[in-house]
């Protein structure tokens, strides 16, 4: 009887994942982190360009502030491709990955989520991933440590109906927060 009804409670995705459900699930993600993120950046080049002028000023080098706002701006130039450059490698990455592991098959309860893959399955229990993200297209399970990468793609489009996604919005709320609100 229990296990009817836990089977009643749960939903079942049937996927394969894709580059942009894997990125749409590292922006939802990253969004949550971006403030800390942009003030971190602003502070390191602020200790770089400090440190850069004081080193100017020790070597008694003339105009030190326009010398150093020079390697300054080149460091900053250079910084931000190689970021948009070390995401768009991370999803390339990732999606290599999640395309060997084939179909997913994704049951999700209030005992966490399970997928099944070709060559093995997992089990994430909810204390793993206390905190969601619902996105046009996905539902984003997020791991307890905000530094680290650990999230759990869940695509609405795996859903048997929009019944389904309501339920599995309902079995995120009972058992994770809402993160980003």
């Amino acid at each position: 009887m229990a296990g009817e009804q836990d089977v009643a409670q749960s939903v079942e995705l049937v996927f394969s994942p894709t580059a942009k459900d894997i990125g749409e699930a590292l922006r939802a993600r990253r969004r949550l982190n971006r403030r800390r993120h942009l003030l971190v950046i602003g502070a390191l080049f602020a200790l770089i360009y400090a440190a850069v002028v004081a080193l100017y000023l020790a070597l008694d080098t003339p105009y030190p502030y326009g010398s150093a706002a020079i390697p300054t701006l080149a460091g900053a130039l250079a910084g931000g491709p190689a970021f948009l450059i070390a995401r768009r490698v991370q999803v390339r990455m990732v999606s290599r990955f999640a395309r060997a592991q084939g179909e997913c098959r994704a049951m999700v309860s209030d005992d966490g989520v399970r997928v099944v893959v070709a060559n093995g399955d997992s089990r994430l229990g909810w204390e793993l991933y206390p905190r969601y993200v619902e996105t046009a297209n996905l539902f984003v399970a997020l791991s307890r440590d905000r530094s680290a990468m650990g999230v759990a793609m869940l695509p609405k489009r795996g859903a048997d109906g929009p019944g389904d996604v309501d339920r599995l919005r309902e079995i995120l709320d009972r058992n994770a927060v809402r993160a980003g609100r």
